[in-house]
């Protein structure tokens, strides 16, 4: 646990700056351009995240997963230039897939010219994405955290610079994103260079990686169809201007609460695959319940709390034109966004650490389908409000398999007495936002998010969830001894 909260203290800072860009995202897009023009970027967002899913993913995952493997049997080099082997590989199906979808888009030029720019995207962000899975394996922390907050912070305000002087439409965001990756993927790139400098391309181990990526790629592609496909099926039922809505409110809740799974998931999933590497799946499964408490410490408040301040959050957060329909699902998106998160950054782990990936998507092919068979029947019926019930719904179910099958290879742990009591703490949040009357805007968001978190912090600590004493008491001791000597 010690081990778990420095890794947690030292991925604070890129988690913070995540969590502002995206935040900030949704508050100046949402104002600077229409609603269409936001609806127009969340698809081809989402178009980009499943193009480089489906075609890079895999070589970034198999960088991190043999990384440690590679560096105890002294082949680093060769690992680092296998990777890039493949990663060059895999960038002509990737620019076949974008070519292809283009030429779908013809009809819809405002679209296709926003997706555009992922021709410059697929190379630089896979460039990118292998060094910091690499500084990730590797426990380089600092690194890791510099490179993804220069990144995140000069995507966000290149775009926001764009998107304020106007005329760059739906693109403006991804302009911001093309040029921030490129500028990280120079300094990364020559990182990449001199670590594979020696080395050579295993062919034997690549088809090793494949074996183990493909799988990934594949599954991660049917999260994404769980988790964007009603986009699209929201475009073609309703219009352009409610999926602006809808990535707005997901902008806010569900991006909020997977960062923080994602934040325990950097911390804890390197911790985890060390135990299992060096000291068997007894080991790992310890390690994992350290992982676990701190996403249940961290993220199910999170949810919650977005839940009960969904009114005064959106009015902050989200331009007029899409604030009505964001502010309804916003409390049931916060609830996707937990199991989401659970589901990428924890059930996972089992099939990852196991080598049992082409599993894990065979089962994630439930879920997937079955959300967009719920979707079709229940967005011409109940609206917008339809494609949310379906994603809850399907989340849950996939966390459920996932969690079920998982535990014949590596049992992640549930732990139930801390679990009862976050929950007890978090229902006292709740309780005590509700009290504070609603009088609206940035004041009011702020009242509650105070109140709320106090009275979850003090109902942790009193309740010792999770370790939650131990942990304030030792941090509070090393505040105080460092505190000490100044003062002295």
């Amino acid at each position: 646990m010690p081990n778990l909260i420095r890794h947690l203290l030292g991925y604070m800072p890129v988690n913070i700056v995540l969590g502002l860009s995206s935040f900030g995202g949704v508050f100046l897009f949402t104002r600077l351009m229409g609603a269409d023009d936001y609806g127009r970027y969340a698809l081809a967002f989402s178009a980009m995240h499943v193009i480089h899913t489906l075609t890079l993913t895999w070589t970034e995952a198999a960088g991190y997963r043999f990384y440690a493997e590679a560096q105890a049997k002294g082949h680093l080099p060769d690992h680092f230039k296998t990777c890039l082997a493949l990663a060059l590989i895999s960038l002509v199906p990737a620019f076949l897939v974008l070519g292809a979808t283009l030429l779908l888009l013809q009809g819809m030029p405002e679209l296709r010219d926003a997706i555009v720019w992922i021709l410059i995207l697929l190379p630089v962000s896979v460039i990118v994405n292998i060094a910091l899975q690499s500084h990730k394996a590797g426990l380089r922390v600092a690194r890791f955290s510099a490179i993804e907050i220069g990144r995140t912070l000069g995507g966000f305000l290149i775009g926001a610079g764009l998107a304020w002087i106007g005329g760059f439409g739906a693109a403006a965001p991804l302009i911001g994103i093309a040029v921030s990756f490129s500028i990280a993927a120079a300094t990364e790139g020559y990182w990449l260079w001199r670590q594979s400098t020696g080395g050579h391309v295993d062919w034997h181990g690549a088809k090793k990686y494949l074996a183990y990526g493909i799988p990934i790629s594949a599954a991660l592609v049917l999260d994404l169809i769980l988790s964007a496909s009603d986009r699209f099926l929201i475009a073609y039922f309703i219009d352009e201007a409610a999926v602006g809505a809808y990535a707005a409110g997901y902008g806010v809740a569900d991006k909020t609460v997977l960062m923080i799974c994602a934040w325990a998931a950097m911390a804890g999933a390197p911790l985890v695959m060390e135990a299992y590497e060096m000291r068997g799946k007894q080991a790992a499964e310890t390690e994992a319940r350290g992982m676990a408490q701190a996403i249940m410490l961290l993220a199910i408040p999170a949810a919650v709390g977005i839940a009960v301040v969904a009114k005064p959050l959106s009015d902050v957060m989200i331009g007029e034109e899409l604030r009505d329909q964001a502010r309804e699902i916003i409390p049931w998106i916060a609830v996707a966004g937990l199991f989401n998160g659970l589901l990428i950054h924890y059930f996972s782990e089992a099939f990852q650490l196991a080598h049992k990936t082409a599993e894990r998507a065979f089962i994630m092919l439930i879920p997937s389908l079955l959300n967009i068979g719920l979707n079709i029947v229940l967005l011409p019926v109940m609206g917008l409000m339809g494609a949310v019930y379906a994603t809850v719904f399907c989340y849950v179910l996939a966390v459920a398999l996932l969690a079920g099958f998982g535990r014949r290879h590596l049992a992640m742990p549930v732990p139930m007495l801390d679990l009862a009591k976050i929950l007890g703490a978090c229902l006292a949040m709740a309780g005590a936002v509700q009290l504070i009357p609603g009088f609206g805007g940035l004041i009011e968001l702020m009242c509650k998010a105070a109140i709320g978190a106090l009275t979850y912090g003090l109902c942790v600590v009193s309740l010792n969830a999770a370790g939650a004493r131990g942990t304030a008491i030792s941090v509070a001791g090393k505040v105080k001894s460092r505190l000490r000597p100044r003062a002295t």
